[in-house]
């Protein structure tokens, strides 16, 4: 801040000296056109003197020089006194007062002097920023806590870009606000630092994954290959590289990423449960993809229906279609909710067989569609209702939808949904 105000002064001084330097310049080449042209006279009179005495002309040359001296000498008072004249301070002063009052004018205008206070508020609190957002203290993290916290570790990396700790924060906290540019940006910074942590690789790896470029997602599968080749235990980078598998529907290559994972973790711990589920679900999707609808809608039926106990924050959906639209008795429903700017795969979703109108379903952590993506972990999200006349998730020809407006992450409530746009 100090190198700021230290510029601002420089500028305004600047701004200054445009108005006041005009000024003795032009005292200045008033004083020196005089003198030399006095000067100027006062030789070629000599000259002509000398000349006429040469000719015989002059009658007493020296009385003529004399008198051309006193005259040289009474001009001098003169130009002194225009000199004193042309250098007083009152002739800039409205000038510097006008280009002052401007610059601060145009500074508290156009400065954004507020955001620089608030800006520098932040880094000043940024200790209790830390202390909330990493360790919890101080209260529920909000929206704003992480954006405060964001701002506070660019300027503290700007200052310091060799941290690499701060560049993975960055990164954690841009993909928590859902803002890919900071997430990308600073797992790049973090990377190019530090190659070989898992934590920084799993994070760079998902913004590159997240951009939905064909390049930048086979970039980070070579990232995860090369790493788990030289560390099979990183459970968070298998997490990750089984996601990429089920999101580009390679279910068994899914499969067997997860199941490489349950060698891992223990048998009694909640992510081994959540690694049989997510398997599970893999299993379905291929079943749907080789046997005939017909022969699969028991099965699926089964595992759909059946509710789980909730975990986290549950959002309870209540859904209608609209009037006069024919609902056959061997349609199913399914309820799906997607992040706003998330990853493209479904948070949680559910399926009710043979539904009838109205219906509600309730979404939780306990219908996560995959192992490490939870309803409750990725920012705002919003609901969609489809119903299908063949059990088939894929949008088809002839399926109708609903769906809702953005749902801010954590606030409970009930969502009612119209299924009343055709597919």
């Amino acid at each position: 801040m100090t190198v700021f105000w230290l510029a601002a002064a420089v500028l305004t001084l600047m701004a200054v000296a445009v108005v006041v330097l005009p000024l003795w310049r032009q005292r200045d080449s008033r004083s020196v056109t005089q003198t030399e042209l006095n000067k100027t006279l006062y030789k070629d009179r000599l000259i002509e003197i000398e000349q006429e005495n040469a000719q015989g002309l002059a009658e007493d040359s020296s009385v003529l020089v004399s008198e051309l001296q006193h005259n040289l000498l009474d001009d001098i008072p003169e130009e002194t006194n225009a000199k004193r004249s042309a250098i007083s301070p009152w002739v800039a002063l409205p000038g510097v007062v006008f280009v002052v009052t401007i610059s601060i004018g145009m500074y508290i205008k156009l400065g954004s002097a507020e955001k620089v206070q608030d800006w520098q508020a932040i880094v000043q609190k940024m200790p209790e920023l830390s202390n909330k957002v990493l360790l919890g203290q101080g209260g529920e993290v909000s929206e704003q806590d992480l954006n405060d916290f964001a701002l506070g570790l660019r300027t503290k990396l700007h200052n310091d870009p060799s941290d690499t700790r701060g560049w993975f924060l960055l990164a954690k906290v841009g993909q928590a606000l859902n803002r890919l540019d900071i997430m990308t940006d600073a797992a790049e910074q973090a990377y190019m630092r530090d190659s070989k942590s898992a934590n920084i690789i799993a994070v760079y790896a998902q913004s590159l994954f997240y951009s939905g470029e064909p390049s930048e997602q086979a970039r980070a599968e070579r990232l995860l290959v090369l790493a788990l080749q030289q560390d099979s235990s990183q459970l968070e980078l298998w997490s990750l590289y089984a996601f990429m598998a089920l999101e580009q529907q390679q279910f068994q290559l899914a499969i067997d990423r997860w199941q490489r994972m349950l060698s891992l973790v223990d048998a009694d711990s909640e992510r081994y449960q959540m690694l049989q589920q997510s398997i599970e679900f893999a299993e379905a999707q291929i079943a749907q993809q080789q046997a005939p609808a017909a022969e699969q809608t028991p099965a699926v039926e089964q595992a759909v229906v059946e509710n789980n106990p909730a975990s986290g924050p549950s959002y309870s959906i209540t859904v209608d279609v609209k009037e006069g639209l024919e609902v056959p008795g061997s349609s199913f429903l399914f309820v799906f909710a997607k992040s706003v700017n998330g990853p493209p795969m479904p948070l949680a979703a559910k399926k009710v067989a043979h539904p009838r109108f109205p219906v509600t379903v309730n979404l939780s952590d306990s219908d996560s569609m995959m192992e490490g993506l939870k309803l409750s972990q990725q920012g705002d999200f919003y609901i969609t209702a489809r119903l299908s006349y063949d059990n088939n998730v894929q949008t088809i020809e002839g399926d109708w939808e609903g769906q809702s407006s953005a749902i801010s992450q954590g606030e409970e409530q009930a969502i009612s949904l119209l299924i009343d746009t055709p597919l």
